[in-house]
């Protein structure tokens, strides 16, 4: 395509097509004024060649805007290209920046919460680069410097803050106009080192062995592949993880110094902490606590072929009742991508406490008495609680089938009873809760031995401590000639 574009060029035959649309014009309006004298059977074949005439220069009018978008894509590919071979010869500085995800949470929320704090007594620049306005907003209030979401709006400035960014921190993939607005952040930091803290610790396998073929390849999934790495350094939460992770991802150094997010499960909340936490879903589960109920919370995965709307036969109100039976109350989280049914989900379950979409769940899941799941990372997030789970898997090989391979090498047993049909989960909340989960505590152990190493609140420390390591060999000492 490259190549017939650049024997002619796209502005040329755009004239053409408009020039054949205007003879189309004229042609049409000689047609008009010369149908007066013509016998009414004449006017038909007349008609159809118009016609005729007219579906071809739509035709043309279509292939010229492909044509366009086309030429657009090749102008951002070779932009990117250029972008990144700058970012890679252009000088560094102590900047680092923290590539904001859908929502404001996670790892990179705690991190970059902690990088602010830090920033100063370590010498460097602590940018934000937010997804959207509503983030961006949110970053500005607390006085951070922020690159704008809207990448028409960036400055000369901040150009350069990309330019001279030494380290990049994310917890997601990172390619163009997939899952970041501006088509052109990830060139812009090529040249810096990429930090993974990544999202979650997963039984589906993910990444590199993400399941597709080629028959299913699209431009999108190729990308997602290629951003699987390669990171300067890549952050878990257990050195017994590593070859799990470079199963996923490829980086260059693996650091199993904790996650963020788990801090916050070990402390009372502050302010800051509490930044994008549903504020009533936790007043709700420390309400039932307070009254001498649990606080029980819904967390599964999603489920590709049916996104929200397969959690219409899961039983929500029927669950909802068993646990207001007993003084207890159900908060529902959705995955991300199964929030786009929520609203519809709220007026259909109006009992139901459903955990506002794009809020930080970890704050309340320190809340939670009882967790049910299914294939959800957050089983495993759970686990320095040492609080029960319940996995509710009524569609369990219709999930293995349809949506995700699951890592089976990576749990010798679930940390908690499975149910796999509403009758079995509602017999399960009935049940006396420390008997259900006796036989279940020694797995929830091991599993917390062996994914965590450290559980003592300070990941977030350990983090920046990474960061400063990676400045300073981004930055090696400069030395003088005399």
């Amino acid at each position: 395509m490259s190549a017939v574009l650049d024997e002619r060029s796209l502005a040329d035959l755009h004239d053409d097509i408009a020039a054949f649309r205007g003879e189309v014009s004229q042609a049409v309006d000689g047609l008009v004024c010369g149908v007066l004298g013509l016998q009414n059977d004449q006017l038909a074949p007349l008609a159809r060649r118009v016609e005729s005439l007219e579906r071809q220069a739509d035709r043309l009018l279509t292939l010229g805007r492909d044509l366009q978008r086309v030429s657009q894509d090749l102008d951002l590919e070779r932009s990117n290209r250029a972008l990144a071979e700058m970012s890679r010869m252009a000088p560094k500085s102590r900047t680092v920046v923290f590539v904001g995800r859908w929502h404001f949470g996670d790892n990179l929320k705690y991190a970059w919460l902690a990088a602010l704090d830090r920033a100063a007594a370590a010498d460097y620049e602590c940018w934000y680069l937010p997804p959207d306005a509503k983030q961006e907003a949110l970053v500005r209030s607390l006085g951070a410097p922020c690159l704008p979401s809207d990448w028409r709006a960036w400055t000369h400035e901040h150009f350069l803050v990309a330019q001279r960014a030494a380290v990049l921190v994310i917890a997601d993939h990172f390619f163009p106009a997939a899952y970041h607005p501006n088509p052109y952040a990830p060139a812009l930091f090529a040249g810096a080192r990429w930090v993974q803290l990544w999202h979650g610790i997963s039984i589906k396998e993910v990444a590199l062995r993400f399941p597709a073929d080629l028959q299913g390849m699209t431009p999108f999934l190729a990308q997602a592949f290629a951003s699987c790495g390669r990171y300067a350094a890549f952050v878990g939460s257990s050195r017994a993880a590593e070859v799990e992770w470079r199963r996923w991802f490829a980086f260059d150094r693996y650091s199993a110094i904790g996650y963020p997010r788990s801090d916050v499960l070990l402390r009372t909340p502050t302010e800051r902490d509490l930044l994008n936490v549903d504020l009533a879903a936790l007043q709700a589960a420390r309400a039932a606590r307070a009254a001498g109920g649990r606080a029980v919370l819904y967390a599964p995965t999603f489920r590709d072929k049916a996104l929200g709307t397969w959690l219409y036969g899961v039983g929500l109100d029927a669950i909802a009742r068993s646990l207001a039976q007993r003084g207890d109350r159900l908060l529902v989280n959705l995955h991300p991508l199964d929030q786009r049914e929520q609203a519809a989900l709220i007026e259909r379950y109006p009992d139901v406490q459903f955990v506002r979409e794009h809020s930080d769940l970890y704050p309340l899941l320190r809340e939670a008495d009882l967790m049910i799941t299914d294939y959800s990372s957050l089983m495993f997030d759970f686990l320095p609680l040492d609080q029960p789970m319940l996995f509710y898997r009524p569609d369990h090989q219709q999930y293995v089938d349809e949506s995700r391979p699951l890592y089976d090498a990576k749990v010798a047993q679930l940390p908690g009873a499975v149910c796999d049909s509403l009758v079995a989960l509602l017999r399960a909340l009935e049940a006396d809760p420390g008997t259900l989960d006796a036989p279940y505590a020694a797995a929830r152990s091991e599993l917390r031995t062996r994914l965590f190493d450290h559980a003592d609140g300070r990941a977030a420390e350990r983090v920046l401590a990474l960061i400063e390591d990676e400045l300073a060999l981004a930055l090696p000492t400069a030395t003088t000639t005399g």
